[in-house]
């Protein structure tokens, strides 16, 4: 008849007659010394468990916690300002004009050609109606070319000559269209909620992978 043998719980493989198996309450070992080194191992497995599970829980309370961060932060922000949607807006469409759009397009007022050398505030995107903070053409398109530092900023966007040759290009029907108010919709019309200005900035982010 054959001797009844345990296989140590351990997992070194060994097997131990039944009546010398050390038995405790998890698991059969071949001897004290296989008991132990598999309690301490237990013991050091269950404890990065706890732990990992208590860095999972302290993660997602505080992507929680940032998420309504986020939200509040967003729910008090304005549209206008130095750090509002709209600025947001007018950055984003402001680099695609300048670098994707009319990259190295001449002054548009005074003609003076960009060079390679420029830094990068020697030309800007100039507005033939000024930027007000809410004024219904300040993201159009058909408002904006580029201008050199100087017509800019020195010399009040050179609104005479801009109006020119914005005639010269566009036609007078175009020009008066866009200088008269009531031909176009509020800020606030265009872009009903955030979500809105939120989508068109995404949108000329994404058209220069910025």
């Amino acid at each position: 008849m054959p001797v009844a043998k345990l296989k140590c719980k351990c997992g070194c493989g060994k097997y131990q007659l039944r009546a010398k198996v050390v038995k405790k309450l998890f698991g059969n070992f071949y001897n004290e010394t296989h008991a132990g080194n598999f309690a301490v191992a237990k013991f050091k497995r269950d404890t990065a468990k706890k732990i990992a599970k208590a860095k999972q829980v302290t993660a997602k309370k505080d992507k929680a916690f940032n998420r309504e961060t986020k939200r509040l932060k967003e729910a008090i922000k304005k549209r206008t300002g130095p750090n509002g949607f709209y600025s947001n807006l007018a950055t984003a469409l402001h680099y695609y004009v300048k670098h994707i759009l009319r990259a190295g397009e001449d002054c548009f007022t005074c003609g003076k050609k960009q060079r390679f050398e420029d830094s990068g505030q020697a030309f800007h995107v100039g507005h033939f109606i000024p930027q007000k903070s809410v004024d219904p053409r300040r993201f159009m398109l058909a408002n904006l070319r580029m201008q050199c530092y100087k017509c800019n900023t020195h010399n009040s966007g050179m609104r005479a000559e801009y109006r020119q040759r914005l005639i010269i290009d566009e036609g007078i029907e175009h020009v008066e269209w866009l200088e008269c108010d009531t031909n176009h919709k509020s800020l606030k019309e265009q872009y009903p909620e955030i979500s809105d200005i939120k989508a068109e900035t995404a949108k000329y982010r994404k058209l220069t992978n910025k």
